[in-house]
């Protein structure tokens, strides 16, 4: 009965944190498979489909919307142009045909293109392209595209090849092309193979992203058809409360600095549209941020709240610095009428200094709430004064302890040391998976010899 008595409370206590913002905890997280094919360099959403000629896999090169109303193109090439150019493909065989499987569907006007290159000691010295149009009918056509030679020697070292989904920059309208088996023949004969021929190898850069939270890095996929070369947004070990918490940092991309970013919904739209519901006319919305400034960033959180999808109130703060430690932040919310509102939207950016963004900026957001009155009890000042605080309990993997100096002993129900270590002045992360679930006895012993203890439960 007490164990299930200590149990509720400790719910209930967790609960009254973020319970209005969705997963204002950042406790959950999933992560969305994005798989790029290997050994070439991928534009817009190329995707692996199953729909293969042979093996078990081929290409698909599809048109996309990424803002606007006009399609772009899907593209695989062996250089990449964004970065400055990377070696075509090594190729030293004597072909007279590029060969490949396709099926298709593309938009009436619209064309699909492949081409290829072949080079001599950086010299071009035959090519061979083709435009295709209409549709497969659900089928795979084979083609075999005459290469012309401009020297007699056909000796290449080494080829280009690029494929996408349409010739044109901006589509009128969709089309969709899937590529399988590609290679060069001569009289019927395979030459040299060309790296990942029948695109059978993929890597998946799978994103990591909060639950009902849309970060830079998926936005950068869905809707700009790229990846960042590293995660901007990601789940932080060391959070104030609970197991994880919000990390936003810059990041770069394509050789520019960026801003990351993370907003509440899924898709571009949802940071200035209503994104979740609210019920009531809150005054504030609080929370926590540690911010680690790697130059002259600031940090930054907006919001919204709306009514019938228009807007209703806003709240907004920014950070500049480097925080010591975690710290407690409210946003006081200002209305434009008296009117309680039905939904909102929350912004969170790692930097409002577009100019100069530095690398090593990482901005952190845990417990964020709507409040009507500041509740600051478990911020790490707070805590201080009111001499300790533990979190979360039940506990998992980690126990956060908020203390003075000292030293802290966990015992099982039988009396016996399970564990046993220093705590630093503020904030100690203990790490707990090594304990298995149960009941538990924890004992503080600080250097003003303030002695304390109270039970824990390992779920």
């Amino acid at each position: 009965m007490k164990y299930t008595l200590a149990i509720s409370l400790c719910i209930l206590s967790i609960s009254t944190f973020a319970q209005n913002v969705p997963n204002g905890g950042f406790e959950n997280w999933e992560t969305e498979d994005f798989y790029v094919v290997d050994d070439w360099v991928s534009y817009g959403k190329p995707s692996r489909t199953t729909e293969a000629v042979s093996g078990q896999y081929a290409i698909q090169l599809k048109n996309f919307i990424n803002s606007g109303v006009k399609y772009i193109p899907s593209s695989i090439y062996n250089i990449d142009w964004q970065n400055g150019g990377v070696d075509k493909f090594p190729y030293d065989g004597d072909p007279l045909s590029m060969v490949f499987e396709a099926k298709y569907e593309l938009y009436v006007g619209d064309s699909a293109e492949l081409v290829s290159g072949f080079y001599e000691k950086g010299i071009w010295i035959g090519d061979a392209a083709i435009k295709v149009t209409g549709s497969s009918n659900g089928a795979y056509v084979k083609y075999a595209v005459p290469i012309r030679w401009y020297t007699s020697s056909r000796t290449p070292d080494s080829v280009y090849i690029g494929m996408k989904s349409t010739t044109t920059e901006l589509a009128e309208g969709p089309g969709t092309i899937i590529i399988d088996d590609f290679r060069f023949e001569n009289i019927g004969n395979r030459t040299v193979e060309v790296v990942n021929h029948d695109f059978e190898n993929w890597t998946n850069k799978g994103v990591s992203y909060p639950t009902d939270w849309m970060p830079i890095d998926l936005v950068a996929f869905r809707e700009w058809g790229g990846f960042l070369r590293n995660p901007s947004v990601m789940a932080h070990p060391t959070p104030f409360r609970g197991e994880s918490c919000l990390a936003i940092s810059n990041f770069v991309s394509w050789n520019d600095d960026g801003e990351g970013f993370c907003f509440t919904g899924d898709t571009t739209a949802d940071a200035w549209r209503p994104a979740f519901a609210i019920d009531k006319k809150y005054t504030y919305l609080q929370g926590y941020y540690l911010l680690e400034n790697g130059g002259d960033d600031t940090a930054e959180i907006t919001l919204n709240v709306f009514r019938l999808g228009s807007y209703l109130g806003e709240g907004k703060i920014k950070f500049s610095g480097t925080s010591d430690g975690w710290q407690f932040f409210n946003i006081p919310l200002t209305y434009w009428a008296d009117l309680v509102p039905d939904s909102a939207t929350i912004r969170l950016v790692s930097s409002t200094n577009q100019a100069n963004n530095s690398p090593n900026t990482v901005f952190y957001i845990d417990e964020l709430s709507f409040v009507n009155e500041l509740n600051n009890t478990l911020s790490v000042s707070e805590n201080l004064k009111s001499e300790h605080t533990i979190f979360p309990n039940p506990f998992g993997n980690k126990l956060n302890i908020t203390s003075k100096a000292g030293t802290y002993t966990i015992q099982n129900n039988l009396g016996s040391t399970i564990a046993q270590g220093k705590l630093s002045e503020g904030h100690t992360t203990i790490n707990t998976s090594n304990l298995p679930a149960n009941l538990y006895i924890l004992y503080i012993q600080e250097t003003n010899n303030t002695q304390w203890q109270t039970k824990l439960i390992k779920q």
